[in-house]
């Protein structure tokens, strides 16, 4: 996976060297560790590598955000450093921690029907209202670590990826293939909006 991000933010490289400049070093594994600690989950190894190959994108931390001069890696959405992660995640755990109570109008399916679970791990983020999540509990026809977008009114049966490898390996077919444009804010933009 770590040849995969490696080949990915070379295609960034190419398409944009603004982006390319946005993203920050590797993790350290003890900030990866911080962050199953903090998220109380084993993370899945492609998603570790992701980490280890770039620790997501520079001033994606609250103390630092500047949402309106911020180039998002690819499509809309700013890629979150650990530390960005880790204060979503306890943004959105505080927020709803006292929905508690499964959605009765959502039939379980891949996505625990749940307005918020403490186990999704928000790794990206636009304006405040749509998240991608690294789903570590997933419902009963998910897959552990399978990635989808939180938003409210969200489809709780529509995945984005059955797992971060695949997520991965879907944003380097459409980089190498140049299915995507830059967009008149020099963002990445793929031609279908996957995401």
């Amino acid at each position: 996976m770590e040849q995969i991000w490696s080949e990915i933010l070379e295609q960034i490289r190419q398409a944009s060297e603004a982006i390319y400049e946005s993203v920050n070093p590797p993790a350290a594994p003890s900030e990866i560790k911080l962050l199953e600690e903090t998220a109380g989950v084993k993370l899945p190894q492609d998603f570790c590598d992701y980490l280890s190959t770039l620790n997501g994108q520079r001033n994606t931390e609250e103390r630092t955000r500047d949402r309106n001069a911020e180039l998002p890696l690819l499509g809309y959405y700013p890629f979150l450093s650990i530390t960005g992660i880790i204060e979503t995640w306890n943004m959105m755990n505080e927020l709803f921690n006292r929905e508690t109570e499964p959605l009765d109008w959502v039939v379980e399916d891949k996505i625990k029907p749940y307005i918020w679970r403490r186990h999704w791990i928000p790794f990206t983020e636009y304006e405040g209202s749509w998240y991608l999540i690294l789903d570590c509990d997933p419902g009963k026809n998910g897959t552990y670590g399978q990635v989808f977008l939180w938003s409210s009114g969200m489809d709780f049966s529509e995945v984005t990826a059955s797992s971060f490898g695949e997520f991965s390996r879907e944003l380097l077919s459409r980089l190498s293939e140049k299915k995507y444009e830059i967009s008149e804010f020099g963002t990445i933009e793929f031609e279908d909006y996957y995401i």
